[in-house]
């Protein structure tokens, strides 16, 4: 089975699994971009639940939509479950961009900068997902983790009042202060994603 073919399979058995939990839910208009969202955040959990890279990822769950489809559609259902509530919780839809003050704007245009020129950027987020999955942050994990990172950085140039050519991208040490953070998002309520899309009621 192509990896596409198989991906679509996926996307289409989310789609019908999200209709069952929300009535109203349509998976062929706007709303479908929460499917996709859904099916990468599916991707990124079997990967690092399973510790498989792409090509393993791949095979392994081919084997297991050839073998046991009806098991992994009850996975599935109870996951998706999981994962609804966490959207509830941690995703925060918004009609228009919202406005921040030209000076945090500022700060957060140079915390992107740094993030995106880090040599570590990808193995640093690559923890953080794993982190973040094994605290049952199973949706968004991959925003979640990129928005700590740039918020963390933000914070550095505040407190050390440096700019983005000389500060200091230390990927271990902002691991470990994002890592307790983490470890502690449970008592933490409310959203942690923002995004501009089709307003939906959940």
């Amino acid at each position: 089975m192509a990896f596409l073919s198989l991906r679509r399979r996926i996307v289409s058995m989310i789609a019908e699994e999200l209709k069952e939990y929300v009535p109203q839910f349509e998976p062929y208009s706007a709303d479908y971009q929460m499917v996709i969202y859904a099916s990468k955040d599916l991707e990124e959990w079997i990967k690092h639940k399973w510790s498989l890279n792409h090509g393993a990822f791949h095979e392994t769950l081919e084997n297991v939509m050839e073998d046991n489809r009806e098991e992994f559609r009850i996975f599935l259902k109870s996951w998706i479950g999981t994962w609804l509530e966490k959207w509830r919780e941690r995703v925060r839809l918004l009609h228009t961009r919202p406005k921040l003050p030209p000076k945090v704007r500022e700060k957060l245009k140079e915390a992107k900068k740094i993030y995106k020129k880090s040599e570590f950027k990808r193995e640093l987020k690559d923890l953080l997902i794993k982190k973040l999955i094994r605290q049952g942050e199973i949706c968004m994990a991959s925003f979640i983790a990129e928005n700590l990172i740039i918020e963390e950085i933000m914070r550095r140039l505040r407190d050390t009042g440096a700019d983005s050519k000389s500060f200091m991208f230390d990927p271990m040490d902002i691991y470990n202060s994002l890592s307790r953070r983490i470890s502690n998002l449970s008592r933490e309520k409310g959203p942690l994603v923002y995004l501009r899309i089709k307003p939906y009621m959940f």
